[in-house]
């Protein structure tokens, strides 16, 4: 179920390992990596409409968008990520499902179910989803259970303690569909609950475990509409309301922590014809976020208030016919954010007090794409990039035990500022594919976390030198300026056909290097990776071996240590059965094989990879059937 789209303006293909890498805090938290940068640079959302969480606030806190219910992920970046945000710096990750249907389902009815079995964690997976048509009118109904312990690690150790999760989900929606020649598209809503259960690993006290309990409500709408005639080519419509919680709980079932973020978020696009020599799009979007901690969570962040809106823009020029085009993009939002911030002068006697921030980023991007012959891609892109301080940037003012840290923000930060450019080819098809792209990144004040090297406890006054604490790391967000740069590539080629049948090789690499201008590494880069694997592919059969070999990252920034290598080994086997059986249009078995050389692993840009082994070697099942 898994599809993917990596792309300087938003239509090119990328494996996912090239594009992204992960924070891999936790069994159920885990954000995307992208190109080094994570958290408030790379924006996850579905649908167009932003994710609703608090994800960006910790690594500790999960995304609550299930892959399950995806049909497709995009992951964008270049021209056409301000569409979305100045948040996207890095990129913008896009699931994709169809909870809005946008299409009649064929026949009428269209369903799937699956389960899946995993041995590394006695994993355990079911779920199904469902449309229907009355009329015009398209239902949708999908939903998910899913149940793991304590996942198996190599070594004396049989298991990593508190990486189990339980997860489950259901999602209801409808669409109209228009389509009158003048007018077509659809227009829809639906409605979600996802929650979520999760242990965290290595607890600062094993005794007493703390673990997360998560959950959200979601409503989003949605309307695209084709226009045959007139100066607008399509509108697009979209918006969602968010209500989302989550408690920290221990062992003796106390909530230390509880985050609540409120959200709401609209925007509209306007599809144009041709104005002179420019087709492309302009929009609205207007974004309001309520976030407020509790407990311990209130120590560290009192209530918070963004609001944002912004008009943007994205056009396309043809140059020499469909062989060169010039594309265009800009952004310019006004932000507000206000909250509580901490005053540290006086370190043993700190106190807080209240902040109003205004930003006014603005952004502007051009791009060029090449299609000299076939299927080449060439594509060259740079970007100035905007982005206003998050709250959590601003207003940190204490311990968060989750991640063992006491984070302290910065009030008076800026702006950060990116100017990036990146070249890129690509050809795609079934003989041989092949992409490569180079990037280049400067950052004026770009904002981190900091270690310190100092310790606390609870509070300020008991961090060294000042106090004697000795539980928490503490951790500045400083600004600095700092630049990337990197290079990643894969590729396929079809050795051998037979008949329907086609068997090959494949390849990638990917690398970035961060570094503060001012001398030094930007903590949590990712280290050079390289792969490749062999695959048959048939009509009812398909099979896939290949290794992803992480190199080891001694490239570190001060109290960071240094991550040694490893190799991924997987295998992936996968059977349909022929159409014609009885009762549904297709059945698939696959097993899948991950980590097959039970290495130790150990994600760099994870914070607990000093006490937190990734899963041994795994063996997964899964059955679908389609409708």
């Amino acid at each position: 179920r898994r599809f993917r789209r990596c792309a300087v303006t938003g239509v090119q293909t990328c494996a996912l390992p090239i594009c992204i890498s992960e924070s891999a805090f936790a069994s159920g938290a885990s954000r995307p990596i992208i190109r080094g940068l994570d958290n408030t640079r790379v924006r996850i959302q579905e649908n167009g409409i932003g994710a609703g969480d608090v994800s960006a606030v910790s690594e500790d806190h999960g995304v609550p968008i299930d892959p399950y219910s995806a049909e497709r992920v995009e992951v964008i970046r270049g021209p056409a990520t301000l569409r979305y945000g100045s948040e996207a710096i890095g990129g913008l990750v896009n699931v994709i499902n169809s909870r809005i249907p946008k299409a009649m389902p064929k026949g009428g009815f269209e369903a799937e179910a699956s389960a899946s079995y995993d041995s590394v964690s006695t994993g355990r997976q079911a779920g199904g989803m469902a449309k229907a048509s009355t009329g015009n009118v398209v239902w949708h109904a999908d939903g998910f259970l899913r149940k793991a312990d304590d996942y198996r690690i190599p070594g004396a150790v049989s298991r990593q303690s508190e990486t189990w999760a339980e997860s489950s989900g259901i999602a209801g929606g409808a669409s109209l569909i228009v389509g009158n020649g003048s007018v077509d598209g659809h227009v829809g809503a639906s409605v979600s609950y996802y929650d979520s259960q999760y242990g965290i690993p290595a607890p600062g006290d094993p005794a007493n475990p703390v673990h997360i309990d998560m959950n959200q409500t979601k409503v989003q709408v949605g309307s695209d509409l084709d226009i045959s005639g007139g100066m607008l080519s399509g509108v697009s419509l979209s918006g969602g309301y968010s209500d989302y919680t989550h408690g920290e709980i221990d062992a003796a079932g106390v909530t230390g922590s509880r985050f609540d973020n409120e959200e709401w978020e609209g925007r509209a696009e306007f599809l144009h014809r041709a104005i002179g020599p420019f087709t492309g799009a302009v929009g609205i979007q207007a974004h309001r976020r309520e976030m407020s901690a509790e407990g311990e969570g209130g120590e560290l962040l009192a209530p918070t208030t963004t609001e944002s809106v912004a008009a943007f823009i994205f056009e396309e020029m043809p140059i020499a016919g469909e062989t060169l085009k010039l594309q265009l993009g800009g952004r310019i939002e006004n932000v507000d954010v206000s909250g509580r911030a901490l005053d540290y002068s006086v370190p043993l006697a700190p106190f807080d007090y209240p902040v109003s921030r205004s930003f006014t980023p603005g952004s502007v991007s051009a791009g060029l794409v090449f299609n000299p012959a076939g299927k080449w891609v060439l594509g060259l892109t740079a970007q100035h990039v905007e982005r206003a301080p998050d709250a959590l940037e601003l207003f940190s003012k204490g311990p968060h035990e989750a991640t063992e840290t006491f984070e302290v923000g910065d009030p008076t930060l800026d702006k950060e500022e990116a100017l990036s450019f990146e070249a890129s080819v690509r050809r795609a098809g079934d003989d041989y594919s092949f992409e490569a792209a180079i990037f280049h990144i400067s950052f004026k004040d770009f904002i981190y976390k900091r270690l310190t090297g100092e310790t606390c406890d609870d509070d300020f006054g008991t961090c060294t030198p000042h106090g004697a604490g000795t539980e928490l790391e503490q951790v500045f967000f400083t600004q600095e300026d700092a630049t990337f740069r990197g290079f990643e590539t894969s590729g396929s080629v079809t050795l051998a056909r037979f008949g329907t049948a086609r068997a090959g090789v494949t390849g990638q690499f990917d690398m970035v290097r961060a570094e503060l201008d001012a001398g030094g590494n930007v903590p949590r880069i990712p280290p050079m990776r390289a792969g490749a694997g062999i695959f048959y592919e048939d009509v009812q059969f398909s099979g896939r071996l290949g290794f992803l070999h992480a190199f080891e990252q001694d490239r570190l920034s001060p109290n960071e240590t240094e991550t040694g290598s490893y190799t991924d080994l997987k295998a992936e086997l996968r059977y349909r059965l022929p159409e014609d059986l009885p009762g549904a249009s297709a059945y698939e078995i696959a097993i899948v094989g991950e980590n097959l050389l039970n290495h130790d692993i150990r994600t760099h840009s994870s914070f607990k990879k000093n006490d937190v082994l990734q899963p041994g070697r795994n063996v997964r099942l899964v059955a679908t059937v389609r409708f």
